[in-house]
């Protein structure tokens, strides 16, 4: 006991000083949430990924697909961010649905789904090209999302349903918080705060 009564001081602040550094590296990496979608987070991190992917597709799209006549309107950052954090929460409810509707078999029907896809070796250089993605990482953003949507969809239509009808109604049902001073969600999608 005198021990610690002789070093509180010190020990105070080696447990203040590491409290802020664990703080400081969870802020610098991005694994705080930016929003709370039915119990289960999305990271800052999780968007600034989709971020820069969805910037290199965008950029390589106006390079590809625009001449210096082309009126287009530009995208912005903020409008991107809204789009990609509206996405980033329908995969959520997506997952959270076709999980709940096929349990464990849900892994082996989506490797089967990429794997035909992911056998082309062109798909690995246009991931890198167009969206400047690793393989792997272009497979768990972009595949694995589409192909859970893909069979959820195809569920819901045996079920007599529309995937549509059933994403608009999930999201008005669903408990979504965003933890941002820029974006709010509205039940539908996120929106700019005024």
């Amino acid at each position: 006991m005198k021990f610690l009564s002789e070093y509180k001081p010190y020990l105070i602040f080696s447990g203040l000083f590491v409290c802020g550094l664990a703080v400081i590296l969870i802020i610098s990496s991005g694994l705080y949430p930016i929003a709370l979608v039915n119990g289960k987070f999305l990271s800052a991190r999780t968007l600034e990924d989709h971020l820069q992917a969805e910037s290199i597709y965008y950029q390589n799209f106006l390079k590809t697909y625009t001449t210096p006549d082309t009126k287009i309107e530009k995208i912005t950052v903020e409008d991107l961010k809204k789009f990609i954090l509206t996405k980033l929460i329908e995969n959520v409810l997506v997952n959270n649905e076709v999980e709940k509707k096929l349990g464990n078999d849900l892994n082996v029907i989506i490797e089967d789904r990429i794997q035909k896809i992911t056998q082309d070796q062109k798909l690995e250089k246009a991931a890198t090209a167009i969206y400047g993605l690793t393989f792997e990482d272009f497979r768990e953003e972009i595949l694995v999302p589409l192909a859970k949507e893909d069979i959820l969809a195809g569920r819901l239509f045996l079920e007599g349903q529309n995937f549509d009808d059933w994403l608009a109604s999930a999201k008005k049902l669903s408990k979504v918080k965003i933890f941002s001073t820029n974006f709010y969600w509205d039940g539908e999608e996120v929106q700019t705060k005024p």
